[in-house]
């Protein structure tokens, strides 16, 4: 069938060329090779308009795939650029604004950015040499801007092509407002330390010279002795202010040591208040403790909290004039146990309140150097109470006394911090919460609460949880109790 098909189809073409043969008198045989020739160009041409189709349709999908890299790339710069903490703005060769981030916004204080170069020139760079610097081409061109209260690092920076001709200027804006702060504050550090030093040095060299040039055998027994003891009096000044800078430097480089442990608040502040009270009588003051409610025990360092409330009572009782009071009341208060200390003195005014745990700062110079101080115990009590996961407030009244309240967590708020920040997967950084996962490891090792063989507190539920603090909080391993110890965890984590 498909043979006769073919065959018909053969015998039509072959009578329709050989009718058009003989109409126009043209051999059959050019007929044929000139339709061979037209069928043959109409197919090369649908050939090449197929290629060319083709060819078009992978150049469009380049180009679309080149426009959507560059549009993933410039959201990238985009991102970067609002992630980063310093402020860009950049300008094409001609000065118009092409790009910026809302850190330069920020900084600047401003909604919009300024549109063109010579704006951001006129009001970020007249008053301080960086306009001059660009003109005279420097190899840095920069200059600090003063906007509020703010210091604003600007350095310009030329992008070029090639060495001929160039792509723009990038502004580059930094926040260094907290640098130059910390700066002042060293160098007011460094010279406050110096005139410490000196001023006790002074002493010790004028009267070591007396007793040298006098010679001891023109002066006197009491004479020599008067000497004598001032050299030592400034020697043991000195001493305390080595000890105190040592100190400071121990909590701002994280060196120093806490040897934690279980502590009531009531009779460490009463003996720390007993010692106190030759000092208070000599002064003709009375010196009073209280403990004004039940307390639960905390988790500090024994001697460090001495310190903090010695640094305390002390300055209340220098404060305070003859015939004056000095109370202290220990209480609990939520979660915190705190020391309050309350005196009638001197006071402090409003203006100076703010200052009193800057670093060498005295009430009143004069007095405090009279009973010794370095002007560096507040500053240290404050630190030593921040690591202990408290705090140290005081308000004040010129005039009619002050009031200093000292306040440091109860060991179960600690111990569930700590263990909730290890059950979330979080790291302990402090050595406050360092410290409470070794107790409470120590505890849940000794007590059976892991497995034996491992000190992993990480894989424990909540109810195991409340049995570790429990324990560490009561005085043998048995379990307090979980429900509140652990009321606070995150739930099936402890």
């Amino acid at each position: 069938m498909g043979q006769e098909t073919i065959r018909n189809w053969t015998n039509a073409v072959t009578g329709v060329f050989s009718d058009l043969a003989g109409r126009f008198g043209v051999h059959v045989g050019v007929l044929y090779a000139t339709a061979g020739f037209l069928a043959g160009m109409l197919v090369a041409l649908l050939v090449a308009a197929l290629r060319h189709r083709r060819v078009s349709k992978r150049k469009d999908l380049e180009v679309v795939s080149t426009l959507n890299q560059f549009l993933a790339e410039r959201q990238k710069s985009d991102a970067i650029l609002a992630d980063l903490d310093i402020g860009i703005l950049a300008y094409s060769s001609d000065g118009r604004l092409f790009t910026h981030n809302a850190a330069a916004l920020k900084m600047l204080g401003l909604r919009s950015a300024p549109p063109d170069f010579e704006d951001f020139l006129a009001r970020y760079g007249e008053n301080n040499g960086l306009r001059v610097s660009l003109l005279l081409g420097t190899a840095v061109v920069g200059a600090v801007a003063h906007i509020a209260d703010r210091q604003i690092r600007i350095r310009l920076k030329e992008t070029r092509i090639d060495q001929e001709r160039k792509a723009g200027t990038i502004a580059i804006l930094q926040d260094i407002t907290e640098q130059e702060r910390e700066e002042k504050k060293r160098k007011d550090f460094v010279s406050d330390v110096s005139h410490e030093i000196r001023t006790p040095l002074t002493t010790i060299k004028t009267y070591s010279e007396s007793l040298l040039e006098w010679g001891i055998a023109e002066k006197d027994k009491d004479g020599i002795r008067n000497d004598v003891w001032r050299i030592h009096e400034d020697s043991l000044r000195m001493d305390r202010l080595v000890d105190d800078l040592l100190l400071l430097s121990s909590i701002d480089s994280g060196r120093i040591k806490h040897p934690m442990e279980m502590t009531d608040m009531g009779p460490l502040v009463r003996q720390t208040v007993d010692r106190m009270q030759v000092a208070a009588k000599e002064k003709g003051l009375v010196l009073t403790c209280y403990t004004v409610a039940k307390l639960q025990m905390v988790f500090v360092d024994r001697s460090k909290v001495e310190r903090i409330v010695t640094n305390l009572v002390s300055n209340a009782i220098k404060y305070t004039e003859k015939g004056g009071a000095v109370t202290v009341y220990v209480g609990l208060l939520m979660n915190d146990v705190y020391v309050k200390v309350a005196d009638t003195g001197v006071g402090i005014d409003q203006e100076n309140l703010p200052k009193i745990f800057d670093r060498f700062y005295r009430v009143d110079r004069t007095g405090s150097r009279m009973f010794g101080g370095t002007g560096l115990g507040l500053s240290i009590a404050k630190e030593l109470a921040e690591l202990h996961g408290g705090s140290i407030e005081i308000s004040s009244t010129l005039g009619k006394g002050t009031n200093a309240v000292f306040r440091v967590p109860i060991a179960g708020s600690v111990f569930k911090d700590a263990l909730e920040l290890l059950l979330k997967g979080g790291e302990a950084t402090s050595p406050l919460h360092r410290a409470a996962l070794e107790e409470l490891t120590a505890r849940a090792v000794e007590c059976r609460l892991v497995p034996q063989g491992t000190k992993d507190l990480a894989g424990i539920d909540a109810e195991t949880a409340g049995k570790v603090i429990g324990n560490a909080i009561g005085p043998s391993c048995e379990d307090e109790d979980p429900e509140a110890a652990t009321a606070d965890l995150v739930e099936g984590k402890g």
